[in-house]
């Protein structure tokens, strides 16, 4: 029998990001359901950022906190350099994230947990005065791996890339789907937890809750949800979780 049959899973990763989960999910047995809860809009460069663009090749390393920021970083990039630049090192937040460099011919470094507190935790990172770093990432990330860079000394830019809005469509499409009241709704992002509260409203805590990291299971707990927590938003971290 496949590991999930009988469950229906309600999968909120952003429209063009949905494949690879639901399509791994059905081949577990189980029922799918997609709602996207996050539409990604991409961002016009400024004058500055374009600036900075132009030093890629001075900065001691770039990171990628997302494989939106990796796939509109590296347009931006291409924009002004025709290849990386050498040597530069870059590092990705997860694995999905280090694929999209991939394809572009760039090596990342992956940290073993998939957040900034991974990445700030790399050996490579921990002596950092005097270094300058890119970051790449939406309008509103988080600043923990900002701060925690600057200080230990690093300066770093910040290169704002999208801002993360809920899909217009999101409430029609949930009320044609809350009849068939999902059993786990998946959430990959603390953005679309609180999309999720926003569309479903009362209905929100009914089914259980998979969230991918210590602070989503806070937002979780702070609402009065049941919960499984993955070990991170991969396909693989996700389908794990449910199973167990």
């Amino acid at each position: 029998m496949a590991a999930l049959a009988g469950l229906h899973i309600l999968n909120t990763r952003p429209a063009h990001q949905a494949a690879e989960l639901s399509a791994a999910l059905r081949a577990a047995g189980a029922t799918v359901s997609e709602l996207p809860l996050i539409a990604i809009i991409p961002l016009p460069l400024s004058a500055g950022d374009a600036r900075l663009l132009l030093d890629l090749d001075r900065y001691d390393g770039v990171f990628f906190v997302s494989a939106n920021a990796a796939r509109l970083g590296l347009d931006a990039i291409a924009g002004v350099w025709p290849q990386w630049p050498h040597r530069l090192p870059a590092y990705a937040v997860g694995q999905r994230t280090a694929r999209v460099l991939e394809a572009a011919a760039i090596t990342a470094t992956v940290p073993e947990h998939a957040d900034s507190e991974g990445l700030l935790a790399l050996p490579a990172l921990a002596e950092v005065a005097g270094r300058r770093f890119l970051l790449c990432r939406g309008d509103e990330g988080r600043a923990l791996l900002a701060d925690t860079l600057r200080a230990r000394g690093a300066r770093v830019d910040v290169l704002p890339l999208y801002r993360r809005e809920l899909p217009v469509a999101a409430a029609e499409q949930w009320a044609a789907l809350a009849a068939s009241a999902p059993d786990v709704v998946v959430l990959t992002s603390p953005d679309a937890l609180r999309h999720w509260q926003q569309v479903a409203g009362a209905a929100a805590c009914r089914p259980r809750w998979l969230v991918v990291s210590p602070r989503m299971q806070a937002l979780a707990d702070a609402a009065g949800a049941r919960t499984v927590q993955a070990a991170g938003a991969d396909t693989a971290s996700v389908l794990a979780a449910l199973v167990r």
